[in-house]
């Protein structure tokens, strides 16, 4: 029995750090993902959609008139060793065409492993690097 707490002790450590590379990828594929149903969003509905990051979550916006939006999603969380940076220039706003005005970066990171960058094109594609 003692044996099998000091492997435990040992492992459990081992694992998490483990982990850490596939919640980074996990998150950076979770948030490209509801980029695109913002995207798919405002194409079928014809409004403007927008993407609100915090560090630690997010969220997507409908506009309801003219620059007021309201939420449209519940809050996404990222796992507890992941950050969502500052998006470059701002939080993505598609237009009713599924649109940007501009290209978009959004870098996620986890500590200890490194970051990946989500990138939003004009045509409101996105890629990760």
């Amino acid at each position: 029995m003692a044996l099998f707490g000091v492997l435990y002790a040992i492992a459990v450590p081992n694992l998490q750090a483990m982990r850490a590379p596939y919640a980074l990828e996990s998150a950076a594929y979770q948030v490209a993902s509801h980029l695109n149903m913002a995207r798919q969003r405002s194409i079928a509905r014809n409004r403007r959609h927008r993407v609100v990051f915090s560090s630690t979550s997010y969220h997507i916006e409908r506009e309801t008139s003219s620059n007021t939006f309201v939420t449209d999603s519940g809050t996404f969380q990222m796992p507890h060793e992941v950050q969502i940076g500052s998006p470059n220039p701002s939080d993505p706003v598609y237009n009713s065409r599924g649109m940007l005005s501009g290209n978009i970066t959004l870098p996620i990171s986890a500590t200890g492993v490194g970051t990946k960058t989500v990138t939003i094109n004009v045509l409101g594609q996105t890629s990760i690097d």
